[in-house]
Parts: C-alpha cells; sequence; structure tokens
C-alpha cells in the first residue's frame, strides 16, 4: 500500500514525533536514463551518417577533426552514453530522500540524515512555488528569514533555497505538505500558539 502523502496526514504524523521521508522517485530517475539514451544514440547516428557522407564524397579527415560542432557532438555522445548511465546507477544507488521532522528539513542518503543539509523550520519565512526566472517553470523554494539568510548565505546572496526535484511527489505536490508543515511546526518552535 503506498504511503499516504497529504498534507493532513503529513502533519499528523508529524505530531506524533515520526519523521516523514520522501523518497527519490525511480521513475523519475529511469525516465531521465531512458531520455539520455536515446538522446546518446541519436547523435551517435549522426555522428555516423556525417563521417561516412565526407568519406563517402572523397572529403578529407582534416574537415571532420577540425569541425568544432564535431567535437561538439562527441562530447553530447559520451556525456548521453557514458556519463548519465554512471550518473543514473549512483543515484540509484545513493537514495536519497527529503526528510520532515518537528524540527526541520534535511536529505538522507541511504536511510542517514546527512547533517550539512538540515534547515530548521524557524529559518523559513515561507515555501513558495513560483517561478525562478521569468519564462521558467514553476519552483519549489524555501524563502529564508533576514537573519537566516545573514547566517547561512550572506548579506549579498539571494535568500531562496530551491529544493531539488526528482522525489516522488512533484513540486506542485510537495508544496501543500512542506507549507502545511511549516505553517505547524514553525510557530510551535518559536512559542507562538
Amino acid at each position: 500500500m503506498p504511503e499516504d502523502y497529504s498534507p493532513a496526514a503529513v502533519v499528523h504524523r508529524l505530531e506524533r514525533g515520526r519523521p516523514v521521508s520522501i523518497p527519490s522517485s525511480t521513475r523519475h530517475i529511469v525516465l531521465t536514463l531512458v531520455l539520455a539514451l536515446i538522446i546518446g544514440f541519436g547523435l551517435l547516428a549522426a555522428f555516423v551518417w556525417i563521417v561516412t557522407a565526407t568519406i563517402r564524397d572523397g572529403r578529407s579527415w582534416w574537415l571532420i577533426i577540425a569541425n568544432l560542432r564535431m567535437w561538439a557532438v562527441v562530447v553530447g555522445i559520451i556525456g548521453c552514453l557514458v556519463v548519465a548511465p554512471i550518473g543514473v546507477f549512483l543515484r540509484l544507488h545513493r537514495r536519497e530522500s527529503l526528510v520532515l521532522s518537528p524540527a526541520g528539513v534535511s536529505l538522507a542518503r541511504n536511510g542517514r540524515i546527512l547533517p550539512a543539509t538540515f534547515l530548521p523550520l524557524n529559518d523559513i519565512k515561507m515555501v513558495v512555488f513560483e517561478r525562478t526566472v521569468s519564462r521558467g517553470p514553476k519552483m519549489l523554494a524555501y524563502i529564508l528569514t533576514e537573519e537566516a539568510t545573514r547566517r547561512l548565505r550572506g548579506r549579498k546572496l539571494n535568500p531562496r533555497i530551491v529544493v531539488r526535484s526528482g522525489f516522488v511527489l512533484s513540486h506542485r505536490r510537495l508544496h501543500p505538505v512542506l507549507a502545511a508543515a511549516h505553517s505547524r511546526f514553525s510557530t510551535q518552535s518559536q512559542g507562538r500558539w
């Protein structure tokens, strides 16, 4: 039976003192690999076609070697057919998850909390789901309080931390969960009931 990640169920579990772990989506990782392989094989087919057409026309190999576009295609082939599968294997092996507790949010790898990723709910002013750049996709982000921005980011940096994607909940579905937990537990830990 799939786990219930509705905002009410998550807040209920957090009120009982149990942290909620939102794992990485295996489906998302595998779809990324499939897309990379399709692009890689397409680039490889284009590369082979261009090389054979050049040789068939009796042109010099130097035309291929000196062409920067061909080097870009080679880099794309290596990226899609070598680097992407290695990255997918590492992501599947690491099994990262987003862990939500009454104290804050953090990332976990293979079930262990990564201490450097912990962000207290008191340091979050609000959780937003908006466009970070004009004409870009909507992204989930934490807006930090002024004090947390100065402490964590410095004076000149953006007080926004974008939540990475790839979890079983999309940013659209994760936003109400994080917003509900933030509204419930950030006021509790600050003593404002």
